[in-house]
């Protein structure tokens, strides 16, 4: 079983034990540790990735953990100082132990055959910055690398794929379509036939348009050479791989890893729900093509959001029931199992509760109602003032 579980780092304090699925979504109020557990999930996932090409020996450093971790998500030293920071990851591939100063990194014994690469992207929740500032990448100023920089990067890589002629149809609206003509970023509104750049948009538009493409992107890529340079190539016999990894696993993206901070941002609720079933159907295309999950994780302050997961959820247990009358209302690459799925609710306290109920499959009531439920009682009691 894979899992991770976070002790004591920023408001973290004690996760317990996370089991790991493809898709995850982690929902709670402001500032009680989702995209901590993200952004930990994350960079254990790229110390993965580096035990795949065995390149990992910067990664077993004394300090080396924390200090990388720090510097690409930007956390401040604050986030360290409320006890003793504890990590603990398990993989097929790979355990890392970080507590205290100390990290433990072991590498597992496995098939050679299991080696493979993958595709990680970080989407940050100022991703709207990648619509507003043309070519971010090349104005970015940073001291270190860090996620939002690595961001501007992969999407000035992913652009360049959706042309005047090749464009990107915007799932979240209607009538929408992004390209990129080398130099600036477009939508195209179909009901007017004109372009606006994207600069010049809505805040939905700007903070979505970057999800949607590196989404698609990332999807579209996978299956096809990865960016592994030459040098890296010719050491894989030096490395110990054999001539079969080298040439049609590691050298290739096997699938992608993408980790979304509030993919709702700004949208109108239907918005949210046509992007989470976008986002899951390029999932879903990506994985048909080599036959490897990936993984998804994002997350939400959207109940939206959370319903529209528990709708894809139900799809699943209908498709079994019934598959013609399932697919005329949820598209096929939407429906996957149900143990792909997992959904958590990060407390004020710094933990976290398991929001699927065993029985069912499904994504609790009680947090799928509790801000109806809420509102629901002030206005009974707001009735009674008014009307005795």
């Amino acid at each position: 079983m894979e899992y991770i579980r976070i002790k004591n780092i920023g408001p973290l304090k004690d996760t317990g034990i996370i089991p790991l699925t493809s898709i995850m979504l982690i929902i709670g109020e402001q500032s009680t540790g989702k995209s901590t557990f993200m952004k930990i999930l994350s960079f254990c996932r790229w110390i993965e990735k580096k035990v795949m090409l065995k390149e990992y020996n910067d990664i077993l450093e004394r300090g080396s953990f924390i200090r990388q971790l720090k510097e690409f998500h930007k956390l401040s030293d604050e986030y360290f100082n409320n006890g003793e920071p504890y990590v603990e990851y398990k993989s097929d591939m790979v355990s890392i132990l970080h507590n205290g100063i100390n990290t433990k990194t072991k590498v597992s014994r496995v098939k050679e055959e299991l080696r493979h690469t993958s595709k990680i992207s970080y989407i940050p929740a100022e991703r709207n910055l990648l619509s507003v500032i043309p070519n971010l990448d090349n104005k970015y100023k940073a001291s270190t690398f860090d996620s939002m920089f690595n961001c501007a990067m992969e999407f000035s890589e992913a652009n360049a794929v959706f042309t005047k002629k090749n464009p990107l149809r915007l799932s979240f609206a209607d009538d929408m379509e992004y390209y990129h003509d080398g130099s600036n970023d477009y939508v195209k509104l179909h009901k007017t036939n004109t372009a606006l750049l994207l600069e010049n948009t809505s805040s939905g538009i700007q903070s979505t348009v970057p999800v949607s493409v590196l989404v698609h992107y990332l999807c579209y890529i996978t299956g096809k050479p990865s960016r592994r340079t030459p040098s890296m190539v010719k050491n894989d016999s030096e490395q110990g791989f054999g001539q079969e990894n080298a040439s049609n696993r590691l050298n290739f993206y096997n699938y992608p890893q993408l980790y979304i901070e509030e993919p709702e941002q700004h949208l109108y609720p239907t918005s949210q729900a046509k992007l989470l079933r976008d986002i899951i159907s390029q999932f879903s295309f990506a994985m048909n093509k080599t036959g490897y999950p990936g993984y998804v994780v994002m997350t939400s302050h959207s109940p939206y959001i959370l319903t529209q997961m528990n709708v894809l959820l139900k799809a699943r247990k209908a498709y079994l029931k019934n598959k013609v009358e399932t697919l005329k209302i949820i598209d096929q690459d939407c429906i996957l199992p149900l143990k792909y799925y997992s959904a958590y609710f990060v407390t004020q306290n710094g933990r976290m509760e398991n929001m699927m109920d065993n029985e069912t499959g499904l994504i609790k009531g009680e947090y799928l109602d509790a801000v109806s439920e809420t509102t629901e009682t002030e206005l009974n009691q707001l009735n009674d003032i008014i009307y005795g």
